[in-house]
């Protein structure tokens, strides 16, 4: 379920979110009923789930001399939190998002749309702890980041992943088990989640039909909308 945490950051109820992705990744969404969770190591981005170079020259100044921790133990928190923090991405804003098309959908996706209330929401059946925030974007070279909390690692990115915009769902594998090496599929109510769904504007002709298609085999009456991004109307 959805579960607050004192250090993180809450977001507003009304905040729009968007998720895009392409259409093999919609099916297993719409199909599963799971949304899937990356392991944070397995991004593009190598900085993922660690601290910035900044954070080792500016401990001395932050805790004093006398109270930096070993860099050892930095490093043990980093592994911990890069093996077993798993997250779900999706952009905030209140329109589509030109680059965002471009960057996950281009080849003919779609993106799903919801907002903060419903994202909560949706992760009701869900027994595992479900932490959603926003990310925050840094200079790596000059800002500290805070530490104490591993989650920390998961909600912090370089600046120029700024465009994203992003807010993340998080879910930390605390259990004694071990933890999967690609991700969770994490359960979702499907009609509380999507308010409406997008196709991208770069889509084939057939691909609003196919997606329609498959809203009806699966039972769900949630409006399907074809992108007019890039259609000149005046």
């Amino acid at each position: 379920m959805y579960t607050t945490h004192e250090h993180l950051e809450i977001v507003p109820d009304k905040t729009v979110l968007w998720k895009y992705m392409d259409f093999l990744k919609f099916a297993y969404l719409i199909e599963t009923k799971t949304l899937w969770f990356n392991r944070i190591d397995k991004f593009k981005d190598v900085y993922e789930g660690t601290y910035p170079h900044a954070n080792t020259v500016l401990r001395p100044e932050v805790y004093g001399k006398g109270n930096v921790i070993p860099e050892a133990t930095y490093a043990t928190m980093e592994n911990y939190g890069r093996s077993r923090m798993y997250v779900s991405c999706f952009h905030a804003d209140s329109f589509e998002s030109a680059a965002m098309w471009s960057l996950y959908s281009e080849s003919g996706g779609v993106a799903i749309k919801t907002d903060a209330a419903r994202l909560q929401n949706s992760f009701k059946a869900e027994k595992r702890d479900i932490f959603i925030s926003p990310v925050k974007y840094a200079d790596y070279d000059v800002d500290f980041l805070p530490e104490g909390n591993v989650l920390y690692l998961g909600l912090y990115k370089r600046m120029s992943f700024s465009h994203e915009n992003e807010v993340r769902c998080l879910y930390l594998h605390q259990e004694d088990t071990p933890p999967n090496e690609f991700g969770y599929a994490i359960s979702v109510d499907i009609p509380e989640l999507i308010t409406a769904v997008y196709i991208s504007p770069y889509a084939p002709s057939y691909a609003e039909e196919t997606v329609k298609l498959l809203m009806q085999q699966s039972g769900y009456n949630i409006p399907i909308i074809k992108s007019k991004l890039y259609e000149f109307n005046r």
